[in-house]
């Protein structure tokens, strides 16, 4: 995850490790990637779309990522693929330099506590304190301002950014990055109402991320009450998320911005989550379904669904009853019309309210 030597691929090279056809020159050295609308000499491009294809076949660049490969075009190159999108991806991880390097080691600003353990070639930056009886693993870095409290345990291979702070207890799993200033291990948000002063709840669980998780920046995991928070393995949480109190997450979990989960909700496994969507508490969303942007899901997904609205339900009936409403100017047009006949058909003095008819 951190800073490397930069490494030269041909393109011919580059085909061959993402396991790409290539149509066209071979040899050309490439210097990076690059988008449609700022295409350098050296550079790669992807073309996720057909129609992208042919502008992208008129640059400069040294190849082209696409599914499809027009007839007699050679250059520029075209690595041909079926998922052009993880293609690409797999590109940027080789051309990739990694985040920035902190020296290994511990700064002499970093305030650790003679009880923590850190594990070989860690690098401990400015200015992170690491509390009684820490744990952190090998090779993980900790940027300026990092906070471990006390009996934290970080894995091995962890890259945390500026200002990451992990709560008492809580725990960490290998090659995790969290992004700055996100706060894991907070208190739930627990209060005791009807009386002349709420009453706190004190939370007494932990949060247990597994491995390969990245959270992002400004995003707070809430430990849990009396259990813990539990996030698995592979789990992407995008910026500025709220994860409540005794939260059960699964793995491969994607979750855009702006969500809020509240307390006790269970997301299983496969999960793909739209940005700012909530969740009601205790909800349980099935594994492997997709829940649009800014939906509200207040009551359980079965397993596989695709749910959207507020509140959430059927994609399919969503999309149906949005058809609907839009269409209900029209209605109201034509009921009125109706009316205005009825009325006129009416013996006069005579009102639809005498009939027993009510178009209201």
């Amino acid at each position: 995850m951190t800073s490397a030597s930069p490494t030269t691929y041909t393109v011919a090279q580059i085909a061959e490790r993402v396991g790409a056809t290539l149509h066209g020159e071979g040899a050309t050295l490439v210097t990076g990637v690059a988008s449609l609308d700022a295409v350098r000499p050296g550079s790669i491009v992807f073309a996720e779309r057909e129609r992208d294809v042919p502008r992208a076949l008129e640059s400069k660049a040294a190849a082209v990522v696409a599914s499809i490969v027009p007839q007699a075009a050679t250059s520029p190159a075209i690595l041909e693929t079926p998922n052009v999108r993880r293609t690409f991806a797999q590109i940027c991880q080789l051309l990739f330099l990694g985040y920035p390097e902190e020296p290994r080691g511990v700064h002499p600003t970093a305030v650790i506590d003679p009880t923590a353990e850190l594990g070989a070639d860690v690098a401990i930056g400015p200015r992170v304190v690491v509390g009684p009886r820490v744990k952190i693993g090998a090779r993980s870095t900790l940027r300026p301002g990092v906070m471990l409290d006390e009996d934290a345990r970080v894995g091995e291979d962890c890259y945390f950014f500026s200002g990451v702070v992990v709560g008492r207890d809580c725990i960490i799993g290998d090659r995790c990055v969290i992004h700055p200033n996100a706060v894991i291990g907070a208190d739930g948000f627990g209060f005791t109402d009807g009386f002349d002063a709420s009453l706190k709840q004190p939370h007494f669980g932990r949060v247990v991320i597994g491995n390969d998780c990245e959270i992002g920046a400004c995003t707070t995991i809430d430990r849990g009450t009396l259990d813990d928070t539990i996030l698995g393995d592979d789990v992407k949480l995008d910026n500025l998320i709220i994860i409540g109190h005794n939260c059960k997450l699964g793995n491969h979990i994607r979750m855009a911005a702006l969500c809020g989960v509240a307390g006790g909700v269970i997301i299983e496994d496969y999960c793909v989550i739209g940005g700012q969507s909530g969740f009601q508490n205790r909800v349980r969303v099935g594994r492997g379904s997709l829940i649009g942007g800014q939906s509200g899901v207040m009551r359980d997904v079965p397993p596989g669904s695709q749910f959207w609205g507020l509140p959430a339900r059927n994609h399919r009936d969503a999309l149906k009853e949005l058809v609907l409403l839009q269409r209900l100017p029209d209605i109201v047009q034509r009921l009125d019309a109706a009316e205005q006949k009825i009325q006129q058909l009416l013996p006069a003095g005579v009102s639809d309210d005498d009939t027993g008819t009510d178009l209201d």
